[in-house]
């Protein structure tokens, strides 16, 4: 049996972008940096990658908006929740779905990763991370899907991409990074340490480069947020790990 992933993110410089239409695959797809580090745990624990088989499906921002957006009058009566951990509460909910919808049409198994920055500041708890987390993986329970993957960086894509690329002790010490602000007009910002350690402002390409060429390498990242990403990412892909070994 194949396995398949299902992706979505916020924009071209995480998760990638679709070059037609709303959802994409194959050369269509324009992979993004976290969509390479997917593909770096997925060949890690399977030994294929999936990008250059075609096997990452991608679906836009817009679109799972919309999709949520009608998910929204299907939910527990009285559940309420604060307005930032409900959005990606029913996100995830909509991410669930069209997982559903693929594995339906390409009668496979998903496995579906929903990537959002966690985009806490300095003067927010850090309880806030996890508490947007688990309201993607209640959006994927309440929808009946167990293979949904949170990707929520803390507090933003840029501290696991500094964990590797930072010019002093790269991969070492990087829990610290996490702890940074996540407002891109904060001084010392962790885009402006990001554009210093490159030397250069980085454009969406070259993020992905630098992950597709094993630059930033996802088995050396050792960062409380990224961990529960991939812990939960290898979790999802332990059926298709065992058939592999012959179990």
């Amino acid at each position: 049996m194949v396995m398949l992933i299902l992706v979505s993110g916020e924009g071209v410089t995480d998760m990638g972008r679709c070059l037609v239409a709303d959802s994409c695959c194959g050369d269509e797809f324009e992979a993004g940096p976290m969509a390479w580090l997917v593909d770096q745990v997925v060949e890690a624990a399977l030994e294929y990658a999936l990008l250059p088989l075609g096997l990452m499906y991608f679906v836009s921002k817009a679109r799972l908006s919309a999709v949520s957006k009608a998910r929204r009058t299907v939910t527990l009566v009285g559940k309420k929740r604060p307005l930032e951990t409900g959005y990606f509460y029913f996100n995830a909910r909509a991410m669930a779905h069209l997982a559903k919808e693929l594995a339906t049409d390409m009668d496979d198994e998903v496995v579906a990763v929903l990537f959002r920055d966690a985009d806490r500041t300095q003067s927010t708890a850090e309880v806030e991370w996890h508490n947007k987390r688990e309201s993607m993986l209640n959006g994927f329970a309440y929808e009946g899907f167990d293979k949904g993957v949170p990707m929520v960086p803390n507090p933003k894509s840029e501290a696991w991409l500094l964990c590797a690329l930072k010019k002093q002790q790269p991969y070492q010490h990087c829990d610290g990074i996490e702890l940074a602000s996540g407002n891109d007009r904060a001084p010392n910002s962790l885009k402006a340490q990001l554009a210093a350690a490159l030397g250069e402002e980085p454009s969406a390409a070259a993020l992905a480069d630098l992950v597709r060429t094993g630059a930033v390498d996802a088995s050396r990242i050792d960062m409380t947020s990224f961990n529960a990403f991939k812990t939960r990412l290898e979790d999802c892909l332990c059926p298709w790990k065992n058939m592999a070994a012959g179990g």
